[in-house]
């Protein structure tokens, strides 16, 4: 069963820098990082992978706490959602200068039936967050289904036959 993610109408337009850049090369770099029509969704570069019969996951969070990202685990879809809440004030004799910054991001992963949320560990170390998800890629043996021709009621596998 695939998992269902929620469409968002500007994540086309919001792609659309990435792929110009990727057709054309650096003039449309510099749209990357705008938010559009004052939209401030953060990326939030994700890395997949397995060791032995784990399956992990990893994100680069720089400037959100470990308090602002939320992690849950809703009919086999894992779903991690985070927010950054920025704001610096420099004050000196004849400087000032204020810089607010803010944005979420919100990732999602399908995850076999079998995971349960105590099969989920998350850690938060340097703006990185890690979670492992124990047993989400165990191997499960192959099983052979037999091919039976069809107008035939007898079970008789079809055997290839080498060719000249």
């Amino acid at each position: 069963m695939m998992a269902l993610v929620r469409w968002t109408p500007y994540k086309e337009l919001l792609d659309m820098p990435r792929e110009m850049t990727s057709l054309f090369g650096r003039p449309f770099r510099s749209l990357l990082g705008e938010p559009f029509f004052g939209l401030d969704t953060l990326r939030a570069p994700m890395d997949v992978y397995g060791k032995g019969d784990d399956m992990y996951v990893r994100l680069e969070l720089p400037g959100i706490k470990a308090e602002d990202v939320d992690i849950t685990l809703a009919e086999h879809t894992l779903t991690i959602k985070g927010e950054r809440h920025e704001d610096k004030e420099i004050k000196e004799d004849d400087f000032y200068r204020r810089e607010r910054s803010y944005g979420s991001f919100e990732r999602t992963l399908p995850l076999p039936e079998k995971v349960t949320e105590k099969d989920v560990i998350a850690s938060f170390e340097d703006g990185v967050l890690e979670v492992k998800v124990i047993g989400a890629i165990a191997s499960v043996p192959a099983k052979h289904i037999e091919v039976k021709a069809a107008g035939k009621s007898e079970g008789k596998p079809i055997k290839a036959r080498k060719g000249k």
